[in-house]
C-alpha cells in the first residue's frame, strides 16, 4: 500500500479509483463496512482503492477546544488499512485551504482530479466542504451530473444504535471495554513512546514500561490485563493508569509490566491492547501490601489472558 501525508507529495496516479474520504478515527465496524464496499467495488473494476483522510481531527484546526481525544494513532490506521487490502491511503492536515473549499471544488479538485475517483463511497452521515455544506445526497446529485458513481452506505448498528466514534469514546471513558471492543471490531488499543520513569518498579522486582499516550483516550484509572506489542513481538502483562497514590503521586501515568520481559527500551513504540479491568487504583498502607497486591494482579491477569 502507498501512503501520502501532504497534498503536494501525491504523484499523478496511473489508474482511476474508488475513493472514500473522512476522518476514520478508530476504523470501527461502521468504517469497515464503508472500506469493504470501496475495496469490493475497486476489485470488481480493477481500480485503485483510495482513502482520503484527515489527521489530526479537523476540529484541532477549526475548534481546538472541541476536538475529541484520539481513538487510533496514524501508524495504526495505516497498518489496518494495509491489512484490509487498500491500495492508497492519504492522510493530510486539515488547513485553511481545505477548510475554505466549498463542496464542488473539493469533489472536483481533491476526489476527481487528485484521487481520480470514478466512484465515491461514503457513509450516510457524510458531511464535507466549507461549513459542512455538502452531504451524501449532494454528492449523489453531483455524481449524476458529472458522471461518477456514488454509493451511500447505510448506518451500521449495534444493539439498536448507530456505530460512531463518539459512542466508542464514551464507552472507553466510562470503562465499558466490552462495548468498545464490539464497536471497534477489536480490543481497544493505544500506542505510545516508552519514556523514562522513576525506576521504582524495577527496584521492587516489577520493571515497568512507562508510556506517553499523547492525545489518545485512556480508560478510567485502574489496573488492567493487557497484551502489548513491542518490536513486533506480543507480551502479556498488567498496566496501571493513574497517579500512584501509594507513593503520594499527583502526575497521571500509564505504566505497564510485561511478563517475561526485562529490557530497557526507552524511545521504542509500544502498542497496548486493553483486555479487561482488574481493579480500581487505590492507596496501600505499606510497600509489603503493595507488592503482594501486584502479585495478585499478575495472577488474575494471567488467568484472564489464558482464556
Amino acid at each position: 500500500m502507498q501512503s501520502f501525508y501532504k497534498l503536494e507529495s501525491i504523484p499523478e496516479f496511473t489508474r482511476d479509483a474508488v475513493v472514500t474520504f473522512g476522518v476514520f478515527d478508530g476504523l470501527h465496524i461502521g468504517h469497515q463496512d464503508v472500506l469493504e464496499t470501496v475495496r469490493d467495488l475497486a476489485d470488481a473494476e480493477t481500480l485503485n482503492s483510495v482513502l482520503f483522510g484527515f489527521y489530526p481531527h479537523p476540529l484541532s484546526f477549526l475548534a481546538p477546544e472541541k476536538c475529541p481525544p484520539v481513538l487510533m494513532c496514524l501508524p495504526k490506521r495505516i497498518e489496518i488499512l494495509e491489512q484490509l487490502g487498500f491500495d492508497i491511503a492519504i492522510f493530510v492536515n486539515f488547513n485553511e485551504k481545505i477548510a475554505s473549499m466549498s463542496p464542488v471544488p473539493f469533489v472536483d479538485n481533491i476526489l476527481r482530479k487528485l484521487c481520480r475517483a470514478q466512484h465515491v463511497v461514503v457513509g450516510y452521515a457524510c458531511q464535507f466542504g466549507k461549513d459542512r455544506e455538502g452531504n451524501a445526497q449532494l454528492l449523489e446529485s453531483m455524481g449524476q451530473q458529472s458522471g461518477f458513481g456514488v454509493t451511500i452506505v447505510p448506518p451500521t448498528q449495534l444493539n439498536g444504535f448507530p456505530v460512531h466514534s463518539t459512542r466508542i469514546r464514551e464507552a472507553i471513558a466510562r470503562g465499558d471495554l466490552g462495548l468498545a471492543s464490539q464497536l471497534l471490531g477489536r480490543n481497544y488499543s493505544m500506542s505510545g513512546t516508552i519514556v523514562r520513569g522513576d525506576g521504582r518498579g524495577r527496584q521492587i522486582g516489577f520493571p515497568t514500561a512507562n508510556i506517553e499516550p499523547g492525545e489518545q483516550i485512556c480508560p478510567p484509572n485502574g489496573v488492567y490485563a493487557i497484551r502489548a506489542k513491542l518490536t513486533d513481538k506480543w507480551f502479556d502483562g498488567v498496566l496501571n493508569i493513574g497517579v500512584r497514590p501509594t507513593f503520594d503521586g499527583t502526575k497521571f501515568q500509564v505504566e505497564s509490566h510485561l511478563f517475561d520481559f526485562d529490557e530497557i527500551v526507552y524511545g521504542e513504540t509500544i502498542e497496548i491492547c486493553f483486555i479487561e479491568k482488574i481493579r480500581n487504583e487505590r492507596k496501600f498502607s505499606n510497600m509489603h501490601a503493595f507488592v503482594q497486591q501486584i502479585r495478585r494482579d499478575i495472577a488474575v491477569a494471567t488467568e484472564i489472558l489464558a482464556q
